[in-house]
């Protein structure tokens, strides 16, 4: 049994989704699983609806191209890391993310001359948050703004534009990082409620949504 093999066998099936346990996973070692279950008479949903769990361990690589053909599918975050990259496709592409009880890390590649567009919605119930990490590579300043009208934050949205502040752009209920402070951004007719983050000698950005 090759390594692909072995990695394969640790994607398990429970309660109509794909568990990724431990290990490094790729889009391949995934597609061999759902053939796997699909012929054992376990799985009814072609690829780009089927639910993936990244459980604690699992690290899941995929590329934006790969993921724009699975984007009807919910991803559910469970401990583990879903690495992200960017690719120089003219897309943009809608990824539903789910976080579970133990949270988990999204990584988001550093992109150059990529055309490729990532808007994510991430999804954390409204009692007990799960701990989340959000890393962009490649990213010299990110930040987050805040809309009490709509109790919506968006990251990595340049506001005057509305388009990505490079190739993601993330969703999420509330205010999960209490943002009160008003600033007036260039080009924007009136102050919103916007937080910043430089990047660290790695040129790269983590924002922690605690628990």
């Amino acid at each position: 049994m090759d390594r692909q093999e072995d990695y394969a066998s640790a994607i398990s099936y429970e309660e109509g989704r794909l568990s990724l346990t431990t290990g490094h996973f790729d889009v391949a070692m995934v597609k061999q699983a759902i053939t796997r279950y699909r012929r054992s008479g376990f799985l009814y949903h072609p690829p780009h609806l089927q639910p993936l769990l990244v459980r604690a361990g699992a690290w899941l690589s995929l590329r934006l191209h790969e993921l724009h053909a699975w984007n009807q599918g919910l991803f559910s975050l469970d401990g583990g890391t879903l690495v992200i990259h960017p690719s120089p496709v003219d897309t943009v592409t809608m990824l539903p993310i789910d976080v579970h009880d133990h949270g988990g890390s999204l990584i988001f590649g550093a992109a150059e001359n990529t055309t490729g567009i990532l808007l994510v919605n991430l999804v954390r119930a409204r009692q007990g948050h799960a701990p989340v990490q959000l890393v962009f590579q490649g990213c010299a300043l990110q930040f987050a703004q805040y809309d009490p009208m709509t109790d919506i934050t968006l990251v990595g949205l340049v506001p005057e534009y509305e388009l990505p502040h490079g190739w993601v752009a993330i969703r999420m209920d509330g205010n999960p990082w209490h943002i009160s402070k008003m600033v007036q951004p260039p080009g924007v007719h009136k102050p919103v409620l916007r937080r910043e983050w430089q990047a660290d000698e790695c040129e790269t950005v983590t924002l922690s949504l605690s628990g």
